[in-house]
């Protein structure tokens, strides 16, 4: 009887033992796989705050017209409303008609196009960021979230109703961010590519492939704006430009990353 209680006893302490390692393995992987996905969030925020200050104690070397945007306020703002609904109610609220840009290939001013029947895809290379021939999707209906995350996953978009690259005045490009813990593992993924644009800089070189053309812009401006600021898409001065937009803190959103280039030749 006395072989047995100790057998007994023996086995209730190795039960116990076993369940205070499980436990301590269960709990010791739960902590591992929440300090996976907190500390980058964590870092990308931190970060986020840390380069917003940058931004807002640096002097920029951009020239003063781009500092100075078109004097019309926008007025409407409904934050009932999704991001891209209240930006789509902004373009259909600028008015392209007798407006003008400047062509740096024909040295003349031209009138500003809105081609919203244009299907064919572009592509967009930013060597120095690491960005190589990603697709653009033209005129993406950008009210409809469901539709434009279907073209976000291979690629980038441009929001429609606001010019082609080429066609003068400001087109305007998005595309998703992600936070470092997943970009770090899937840097070329053309759903999260524009996460780059966090390293782009003022001179660095947008080429856009549209049809059998190569069209070149430089960076002059790079800049964190509120969500619902919307002079983003408004013409810059009579220039032709692309703005390049995506959520910052990267894959967090609570701001936005804008990145402004004018044409050249």
């Amino acid at each position: 009887m006395e072989n047995n209680w100790n057998v007994s006893v023996h086995s209730e302490k190795k039960v116990r033992r076993t369940r205070i390692i499980v436990s301590a393995v269960l709990a010791t992987t739960g902590l591992i796989i929440v300090a996976s996905q907190v500390i980058p969030l964590t870092k990308s925020y931190v970060e986020g705050i840390v380069e917003q200050k940058r931004t807002e104690v640096k002097v920029d070397p951009v020239p003063e017209s781009y500092k100075k945007f078109i004097e019309e306020e926008f007025a409407y703002y409904d934050p009932g409303q999704s991001y891209f609904a209240n930006l789509s109610q902004q373009v259909g609220d600028i008015n392209m008609t007798g407006r003008y840009s400047y062509d740096p290939v024909t040295k003349t001013q031209k009138p500003i196009e809105i081609n919203k029947d244009y299907k064919k895809d572009m592509y967009i290379t930013i060597d120095s960021v690491g960005i190589e021939n990603i697709k653009i999707s033209p005129n993406v209906d950008s009210e409809n979230e469901t539709i434009y995350n279907q073209y976000l996953k291979s690629g980038v978009a441009h929001f429609k109703g606001t010019p082609l690259p080429g066609d003068g005045g400001n087109s305007f490009i998005y595309g998703h961010s992600a936070v470092e813990s997943f970009f770090s593992r899937h840097k070329d993924l053309p759903e999260t590519i524009f996460s780059r644009l966090n390293d782009i800089d003022i001179g660095q070189k947008i080429v856009v492939k549209r049809d059998d053309s190569v069209i070149e812009y430089v960076v002059r401006n790079k800049k964190i704006v509120e969500p619902d600021d919307f002079t983003i898409l408004q013409p810059v001065q009579s220039k032709e430009t692309v703005t390049l937009m995506t959520c910052w803190p990267l894959g967090i959103g609570s701001k936005r990353l804008i990145v402004v280039a004018e044409r050249r030749i």
